[in-house]
């Protein structure tokens, strides 16, 4: 084939992969086999939505108010390949959304993903990272630490009153920041069923269950006495009750 037939050849397949896309609907992927698979998580307590900075009562008849909730979700693969190289779910600024990414529903009825950031990759240079990464520090902000180093896997920030009496003093503040490689936990999913929001959409929707947090069933937090760990040193024992029980309560909707 001459350079000139060849140059023909490839603007006419520009050309042809430009008709496919016209059409496609804003936020779909142009390739007609990969469709658009959303993730969100929808935080709740117990049976009702959780609205930040709304009151809850927790086991032990404490009133809470949720003013933070945010975590990374790191690596999202299945057997078929990568979904998404990394997330950040911020409830105050981006809502449910977790992330949206180009594939098949097919390819992922099961995925894990790493609830944090493998150590690998943990203590790089945040400012090497893509402008367009989360972990860039100019997008993963209050989740990197400057002084430790590393990123922040999840954070839960609250308001506490832990005394009944009618008054409401939320004056006892709950600051849960957890990270270090040994904290590092992995997440799975199986029997995924997506929901089919479009021609080429699919949603999986989940729910972070911020009772099941505080009481699920084997590690209980009691704000009262376990409010803050930075992940300093002799905090090892509630950072790693904190980032499990997190995990325990993200569960499918």
């Amino acid at each position: 084939m001459t350079l000139k037939s060849t140059i023909s050849f490839s603007a006419l397949c520009f050309c042809l992969l430009l008709a496919s896309c016209k059409d496609k609907v804003e936020g779909e992927p142009c390739d007609p086999e990969l469709s658009e698979l959303r993730v969100s998580v929808q935080p709740v307590f117990g049976g009702q939505t959780l609205h930040l900075d709304s009151t809850y009562t927790t086991a032990e008849g404490y009133a809470v108010q949720f003013t933070d909730l945010l975590f990374i979700a790191e690596n999202v693969t299945s057997a078929s390949g990568q979904l998404k190289d990394v997330a950040l779910f911020d409830y105050r600024v981006t809502g449910t959304a977790l992330f949206t990414g180009p594939g098949r529903p097919e390819d992922f009825t099961t995925f894990a993903w790493n609830l944090g950031v493998q150590s690998s990759i943990n203590h790089s240079d945040p400012s090497a990272f893509p402008n367009e990464s989360v972990l860039n520090i100019s997008n993963s902000g209050g989740m990197h630490w400057g002084w430790n180093p590393g990123y922040i896997f999840m954070k839960v920030e609250a308001k506490v009153d832990t005394i009944p009496d009618g008054n409401a003093l939320f004056d006892h503040l709950i600051v849960f920041h957890i990270g270090q490689d040994v904290n590092l936990q992995t997440i799975n999913f199986s029997n995924i069923n997506w929901q089919q929001t479009g021609n080429l959409s699919y949603h999986f929707p989940l729910k972070l269950d911020l009772q099941k947090f505080l009481q699920n069933g084997q590690q209980t937090i009691n704000l009262r006495n376990e409010y803050t760990s930075h992940t300093a040193p002799g905090q090892e024992v509630l950072s790693l009750k904190v980032i499990q029980n997190f995990k325990a309560a993200l569960t499918e909707f």
